[in-house]
């Protein structure tokens, strides 16, 4: 539909949270970049994951399937896209793609990049871990190692905290850390190869866990300034997996002030990204390449943000984990336009390659929203489903005493991360529809909320008699979904 080929860039951030951008309406954080890719072009506020766990999400999103499709269900290795699996990369490949990774991968076996990437520069959490590797990278990937970020506030000295509480600034440059050093990596790519057509996957680790960050990132937010939501939550009436995963990160040690104080350096870390991002836009100027590169800029999927007294992620749906940014720049279409259509992440894809004019890979799930784009078509999902979840049956639903005493004991023979069992072991799905959400977990508590009068999803109305009719409709509604789908 485009003529020439286009180039095409995909901006992928990890645990990020949907309305934590400027041009979301945040009214703290800074991302002017990001902002100004918006700006102009097509951003949509209704974008949802297929699934609230990294690899799952990203193996669906370059696949264009369902989880229980791909049957990616863990973060682990045998879960990425392998070279029997068709990809959308192999498609780009063959049409004479130049293709780049910079930064974060959690999508592709190595077997899989080394066939069909021309440039690997990655990046995990604790620093680059391929491609050219600086004696700073090596230092910086030390510190991470090491850093005792697990700061112990728990009276009981129980077990320690582990997520995000670091209270020091990452004693590097900004030019040495990891956000900007994806961004020079990424601006190489595209100047090795500005006269092909090229795509390059530039994803950033942050931002999250371990919630570090540089100056002057770290205190560019002032925690006093942060405001909390919603911290009052009764876990009881929601599924004991998410109050096991809020007692397993002490969270009940968490004063407001160690809350803010993460928040504000996640703040931080999104807007070294919106940096980093800016660099890589700006080049992309220079080189006159801006009128042939189409941009897409998005997230694997959420984060809690303080919501529930909680950051990170657990094994749920809450809009704030499986509700992702998603922004589009395409060449030779003036947007300006907020799109409120409902948005799956395996329709990302399809709509880019509609729009490069390129063939489907075999198997795509997705829907092509360009008609949307087009102005042609007002709506495009009535019903949003997301997944994730192993096969194996969870560990019990027990009482609050009880599960102190098992706490301990799985703490002292498994160590800090016994309580994945219950984040990780059992499928789950959720159906969004209309104003309703309904969940279901095996071996544990269903949800459904009412979304217009609780969009912070504080009131589980599962049990609640009068809404049984409801439940029982969008109960079916995910049976026949999840039950015939892979059938299709």
């Amino acid at each position: 539909m485009m003529g020439k080929k286009k180039n095409l860039i995909v901006i992928m951030t990890d645990e990020h949270r949907y309305d934590s951008l400027a041009c979301m309406g945040h009214p703290i954080v800074k991302t002017p970049h990001i902002d100004s890719l918006a700006k102009g072009n097509f951003i949509f506020e209704n974008a949802y994951c297929v699934s609230p766990l990294c690899v799952p999400s990203r193996v669906s999103f370059f696949t264009g399937q369902y989880v229980h499709r791909t049957r990616s269900v863990s973060n682990a290795m045998k879960c990425h896209i392998g070279l029997a699996q068709a990809s959308f990369i192999r498609i780009l490949k063959e049409n004479g793609y130049k293709v780049g990774l910079a930064g974060k991968n959690h999508a592709f076996t190595d077997e899989y990049l080394g066939k069909w990437f021309d440039y690997r520069e990655e990046y995990g959490h604790h620093g680059k871990t391929h491609g050219t590797i600086t004696e700073t990278d090596k230092k910086i990937a030390e510190w991470r190692r090491t850093e005792k970020r697990f700061k112990d506030i728990s009276a009981q000295k129980s077990y320690g905290i582990m997520e995000g509480l670091v209270q020091e600034p990452e004693p590097f440059a900004e030019e040495y850390c990891i956000s900007h050093r994806i961004a020079e990596d990424g601006i190489r790519f595209v100047e090795e190869n500005r006269d092909n057509p090229f795509f390059l996957y530039f994803s950033f680790p942050d931002p999250h866990w371990p919630n570090v960050v540089c100056e002057p990132y770290y205190s560019m937010y002032n925690p006093e300034d942060i405001k909390l939501e919603a911290l009052d939550i009764d876990w009881d009436e929601h599924p004991f997996k998410h109050y096991v995963q809020s007692q397993a990160y002490d969270y009940p040690a968490y004063s407001e002030a160690d809350i803010k104080r993460i928040l504000a350096t996640y703040y931080g870390q999104i807007s070294f990204i919106d940096k980093a991002v800016g660099m890589l836009l700006s080049r992309i100027k220079e080189l006159g390449l801006e009128e042939d590169t189409l941009v897409v800029f998005t997230a694997d999927h959420g984060n809690f943000g303080g919501r529930y007294g909680l950051v990170g992620k657990t094994g749920g749906f809450y809009e704030v984990l499986v509700k992702i940014p998603l922004i589009m720049k395409i060449p030779g279409m003036q947007g300006n336009t907020v799109v409120k259509a409902q948005i799956s992440n395996i329709d990302i894809m399809p709509t880019i390659f509609e729009c490069l004019d390129l063939p489907l890979v075999e198997g795509v799930q997705g829907k092509s929203f360009f008609d949307i784009i087009m102005r042609q078509k007002a709506s495009h999902r009535d019903e949003v489903y997301a997944e994730l979840g192993t096969p194996e049956f969870p560990p019990p639903v027990m009482s609050k005493e009880e599960f102190r005493v098992y706490q301990k004991e799985r703490l002292k023979k498994d160590g800090i991360f016994w309580f994945i069992d219950y984040t990780t072991r059992g499928r789950a799905a959720m159906l969004k529809k209309g104003n309703w959400k309904y969940c279901y977990y095996v071996g544990d508590r269903e949800e459904l909320y009412n979304l217009k009068d609780d969009p912070w999803e504080m009131i589980n109305l599962a049990n609640n008699k009068l809404y049984r009719n409801q439940k029982e409709e969008l109960k079916n509604h995910l049976l026949d979904w999840i039950l015939t789908e892979p059938m299709k």
